[in-house]
């Protein structure tokens, strides 16, 4: 602790001197710098870091020294003017000795606890002087490129800092580093970058358009980022009108061309393109070179853009902007092929100060948006959102995505899907819905994101890159069962699947029980087989149904099913080459939710019962269970299993029979005493309760279990504790 008693003496004793005289404030500041800097060139790591530490409490610094710091370079006599009217040429050589170079040695430090601090003296430092800040910068920038994420996130927190208060100046020589960072593997430095983009001032229109690309190029790479990068278009936008109306006429015909389905319709780069059209005149009443129809087509997107503009606007007033600024004027129609940019900027007045964007719509237009809120919001959400609720639309959204991820894994980018995956699945997880639909929905969404996750990571073992590898028996078994698990709860948990949604889901068991087949080490491979065939005949039922084609994975296993059965031979009896030879023609299909999916579900509760206030049991005697069970979407035709257990593996069954139940609806009530006949001989017991659904989808026994289900289950609720103590325990 001595270096850090040490260091924090030296510049609190050259605070308070500065503050003990005014004409001597800054002479007194500079030596406190001085030692400060010779303090940064420390053996002791921890000196090092104090000394930097020490560096960013300074208040007056000569600008002579801050460029000193910068440079290993001892600068001549002759330039440093202002110190030198203070300080005899000898004192300034020593000085200026004792400072050269520190602040770069810290940057370039080996460990990367200096670089940080390092960097995090220049917050302070900075804002000085702006000869210094602007030289600053340029190391700054070489920062971005250390392996430390800690040190890059504080040489962009430094650059956020610099930029609030207006001493950071972006030139062209700084794009190529800073926005390379757009696409760090770490979201925090995306993050960090994307909140410099939102409020820094960008010189000229080659920046703002790199700027752009660079955040499509993000947009595209990282689709958990959209809704922060949807943010930094809005912000961009409002700071750069001008820049704007340089582009306007070349994303109207992108946008134009893609809602009229004359290219590739993009959504995510679409609405992004919207997002920074419609914000630049959220400060203006009227922008003309903005053609109204962009308003229109981004009223579409409402559910997707809505985010980037919540810093001001709340989503019913957005869509009451939006809508008045798609009337074109009365007295005119903007053309926005009237000129080259110069002529187009004569519409507007000036660009937005650089903070604007913390600001409030202008009075007038906001008014005039309340006004009409009423009025406008009925029509425009009933003709552009009556088809898919806003839920449906955003998980759409994210499902369409898959096919894409399923190229990079065919390609052996299974780490970069995993990873987009999991932050991806994090965000829908944070996601809270009111309505009973659009939980079920979001429910659906992140089951069928597991199953997605739990298929890249088995199908990892059928790619040659990782075939060299070593997986255990015990690990490949364990994740095809816990997919096959996952499958049949999609399959049985929920109801009311189009057949296109069906057909999706049967061909994901079929790609499951071939993954089985296809490793010679799998177990129960009869059984697997029989499995096969029996989701094969559904499948092959729906297409008959249906003018759907089949996959070229599911002819070409139809082909391999059929040689099985006209040779009579079993699941055992085929190569698992055949079974690999079909799994590579296998391509994920995009998954379109049609917003008709309900959940089955059950909430069972046990009252007055804890490890406090067990129920009493006499040993070898029945106990009654009383269960409190409400019931969601659950039909007639279900087969629900009350299945209760012991911790050493005794299970029981108690069917229930919900054809006597008198309610009806979605949403049933009932309450059910169960008996559970075979007591320990114990001073006490728990209890395992939980209510399951028989999986009938599939015509093939596993088990027979003398009076219990016939088929697998799947859990309906979460499994509840029952405690019971012994009347008699002595």
């Amino acid at each position: 602790m001595i270096y850090r008693v040490v260091v924090f003496q030296v510049a609190s004793w050259g605070l308070m001197l500065s503050a003990s005289s005014a004409d001597m404030k800054a002479y007194w500041c500079n030596e406190v710098f001085a030692k400060l800097c010779s303090m940064a060139r420390d053996m002791s790591v921890k000196v090092r870091v104090e000394a930097f530490n020490g560096l960013a409490k300074m208040e007056i610094v000569s600008k002579d020294f801050l460029l000193q710091s910068l440079s290993k370079r001892v600068l001549g006599n002759g330039k440093q003017r202002e110190t030198m009217d203070q300080i005899t040429s000898e004192q300034f050589t020593m000085l200026a000795t004792s400072v050269a170079g520190a602040l770069m040695h810290g940057l370039e430090d080996e460990f990367f606890e200096v670089r940080k601090s390092a960097c995090q003296s220049l917050h302070r430092l900075t804002i000085l002087n702006v000869e210094f800040a602007r030289e600053a910068l340029d190391l700054l920038m070489d920062m971005l490129n250390d392996d430390s994420v800690v040190v890059r996130l504080q040489a962009l927190e430094t650059m956020h800092h610099m930029a609030i208060n207006g001493c950071l100046k972006l030139q062209e020589k700084h794009l190529h580093m800073f926005l390379g960072a757009l696409l760090d593997n770490s979201r925090e430095v995306r993050c960090a970058v994307r909140k410099i983009l939102k409020i820094v001032k960008l010189g000229d229109l080659a920046m703002f358009k790199s700027s752009i690309d660079r955040l499509l190029e993000n947009l595209d790479s990282y689709l958990q980022d959209e809704a922060d990068v949807f943010s930094a278009f809005s912000h961009l936008g409002r700071n750069h009108k001008k820049f704007v109306g340089y582009i306007v006429k070349e994303t109207f015909e992108e946008v134009e061309a893609a809602f009229e389905g004359n290219v590739e319709f993009k959504s995510a780069r679409i609405a992004a393109l919207l997002i920074i059209c419609i914000s630049a005149p959220l400060f203006n009443e009227y922008l003309g070179i903005i053609p109204p129809v962009l308003f229109s087509y981004a009223v579409t997107l409402l559910g997707r853009i809505y985010h980037a503009f919540s810093d001001i606007m709340d989503k019913d007033t957005l869509l009451a902007y939006l809508c008045e600024k798609s009337r074109p004027p009365s007295d005119s129609v903007p053309d926005i092929n009237h000129g080259d940019g110069e002529q187009q900027l004569s519409l507007i007045e000036g660009d937005t100060p650089k903070c604007a964007s913390n600001g409030v719509v202008d009075s007038k237009i906001g008014s005039q948006i309340m006004k009409e809120q009423k009025e406008l919001t009925s029509y425009q959400v009933e003709h552009h959102q009556s088809e898919y609720s806003e839920v449906t639309v955003y998980i759409n959204y994210i499902l369409a995505k898959f096919p894409d991820m399923w190229q990079m894994i065919e390609t052996g980018f299974t780490n970069e899907v995993l990873r987009s995956l999991r932050c991806l699945k994090e965000e829908l997880a944070s996601l809270k819905f009111d309505s009973l639909e659009s939980r079920d929905a979001l429910a659906f969404t992140l089951l069928y994101f597991r199953i997605i996750k739990l298929l890249v990571e088995v199908w990892e073992h059928l790619l040659p890159a990782k075939g060299l590898r070593s997986h255990g028996l015990g690990e490949l078994e364990f994740k095809l069962g816990k997919l096959d698990r996952r499958i049949k709860e999609l399959m049985s948990k929920f109801v009311g699947f189009s057949g296109e949604e069906e057909l999706n889901i049967l061909e994901l068991i079929l790609v499951t029980y071939a993954l089985r087949l296809c490793k010679v080490e799998t177990i129960c491979v009869n059984l697997t087989f029989k499995r096969l065939a029996s989701i094969y005949s559904c499948l092959e039922s729906l297409l008959k149904e249906r003018p759907v084609l089949p996959s070229n994975f599911v002819v070409e296993l139809g082909k391999l099913l059929h040689e099985c059965q006209t040779a009579s031979i079993n699941g055992a009896s085929c190569s698992p080459l055949q079974f690999d030879k079909c799994l590579k023609l296998f391509s994920l299909k995009k998954f379109v939710f049609h917003g008709t999916i309900r959940q089955l579900k059950t909430e069972l509760s046990i009252s007055n019962n804890d490890s406090l206030h067990p129920f009493p049991f006499v040993s070898g005697l029945p106990v009654s269970v009383p269960c409190e069970i409400t019931l969601h979407n659950i039909i007639s035709k279900c087969k629900l299993w009350l299945k209760m257990s012991l911790d050493d593996g005794l299970v029981q069954y108690v069917f229930l029979d919900l054809d006597h139940l008198e309610d009806s609806g979605d949403v049933r009530s009932l309450v059910f005493v169960a008996p559970f006949y075979r007591t320990p001989k114990a001073h006490s017991f728990t209890l395992k309760v939980c209510i399951s659904l028989e999986c009938l989808f599939e015509n093939v026994c596993p088990v027979q279990r003398y009076g219990g289900p016939k088929y697998e289950l799947v859990p309906l609720c979460k499994e509840k504790q029952v405690y019971f103590s012994n009347v008699n325990k002595d």
